[in-house]
């Protein structure tokens, strides 16, 4: 055994993870306790919560304007706005979102962290992720962004898995999970292919009745006028992409890798087209090719976020279950060449992103997705190649 094999058993490997996590909250408490001027407490969690309060008063339509949701934040908690935040979620979140606007900022906050990270540990459970497999995944440093940012990345991750490991077993449930996406529809783009690949009708029909229920029911509550200013708001946060309005650095697609690095509107919008179709193409051979949910998660959240039209770097906690299983299957089988550096240097990856605040250079986000992708990409090859003892019947895995 090498001096550098050394940290790549379980218990070390394990403690490793453990200290750079509790480093991280470490420093997140300084900001906290230590009077840091540049840290809001929650992040953009201001943005839900502000929105809520709004949709509960009516005022669901005037949060799509440009100053729409700084006017909200400005109102409902002075002092305590994030500055550029915009609201792009379509009127049917707002239902879901509305009751968080009855509890005050804090309790709010505190009660989304925790049923955040509640809901992506039963997922995590479900899929088999335990004991110290569980704790890991729960320490990772994507998890404490979602966190730290107050963004809802544990919620999408979690309704992503119900959709994948029920699909089969519970489609109802799934079908359902997947129209709940629909809150942040460009992570849901490889669900449909997904679910027709593999056969998963009873989910498909679900999943689109449920998401047609939920526009029919925004449309009753809010009326029209909110779906004109969140189709007009798309329209206008596309374009700031386009022109390097927004902060590319943050972004995790291969689009806004490509504008990060100055490259034409054209080649890059080229480069994104064929990364969606390279993404459906995976999909269908993964769906094909094995039935373990496992593989057709990874392969789901990792080309997702490469392909979607808009991915952040706290949606990088999508990621996690991913890399649990392709450990889990390195730590029954054989590694491949490489394949746990590549792991270290990914959770390495984590720690920088997003990166620093500039519109040109490499984006560390994309970096870290892509190379997550090729780790999950080469240890389903080898499954695919060698699948004595290594995959866990689907049966199991869903009635755990």
């Amino acid at each position: 055994m090498t001096s550098l094999e050394r940290y790549f058993q379980p218990n070390i490997a394990f403690a490793i993870v453990l200290a750079l996590a509790a480093s991280q909250y470490a420093i997140l408490v300084v900001y906290l306790f230590g009077g840091s001027s540049d840290h809001v407490l929650g992040g953009d969690f201001i943005a839900f919560w502000a929105a809520a309060r709004e949709s509960l008063d009516g005022g669901l339509a005037g949060l799509y304007a440009t100053d729409g949701l700084h006017e909200a934040m400005q109102a409902h908690r002075p002092g305590g706005e994030v500055q550029g935040l915009t609201w792009q979620y379509p009127p049917h979140a707002s239902l879901i979102f509305s009751p968080l606007g009855l509890l005050p900022f804090p309790l709010a906050y505190a009660l989304w962290c925790a049923l955040g990270v509640s809901a992506f540990a039963a997922v995590l459970i479900k899929a088999g992720i335990r004991g110290r497999w569980l704790y890991a995944a729960l320490a990772t440093i994507p998890v404490l962004t979602a966190l730290n940012t107050g963004q809802n990345a544990l919620f999408t991750c979690s309704l992503l898995g119900l959709a994948v490991f029920y699909a089969r077993p519970r489609p109802i449930l799934a079908g359902l999970a997947a129209a709940l996406l629909t809150i942040k529809p460009q992570l849901g783009i490889l669900l449909p292919v997904f679910f027709l690949a593999s056969g998963h009708w009873r989910a498909f029909g679900t999943a689109a009745l449920g998401s047609l229920l939920l526009i029919l029911v925004s449309l009753a509550a809010f009326g029209t006028e909110a779906w004109t200013g969140f189709l007009g708001a798309i329209s206008s946060v596309s374009g700031s992409v386009s022109d390097g309005v927004m902060p590319l650095f943050k972004m995790v697609n291969v689009y806004a890798a490509a504008r990060l690095l100055w490259l034409p509107h054209a080649l890059a919008l080229g480069l994104a087209a064929a990364t969606v179709l390279i993404a459906i193409g995976l999909m269908v051979w993964t769906a094909r090719r094995t039935a373990d949910p496992r593989w057709h998660y990874a392969v789901l959240a990792s080309a997702t976020l490469l392909a979607a039209p808009y991915s952040m770097y706290y949606e990088l906690v999508l990621l996690v279950p991913a890399i649990i299983f392709v450990l889990q299957h390195g730590a029954k089988t054989v590694w491949n060449t490489g394949e746990r550096e590549s792991v270290a240097l990914l959770i390495f990856l984590t720690l920088l992103v997003p990166g620093p605040a500039t519109q040109f250079g490499v984006s560390l986000s994309f970096i870290a997705c892509a190379l997550a992708a090729l780790i999950v990409y080469r240890r389903l090859r080898s499954d695919l190649a060698d699948p004595v003892g290594h995959s866990q019947p689907v049966a199991e895995i869903a009635a755990n």
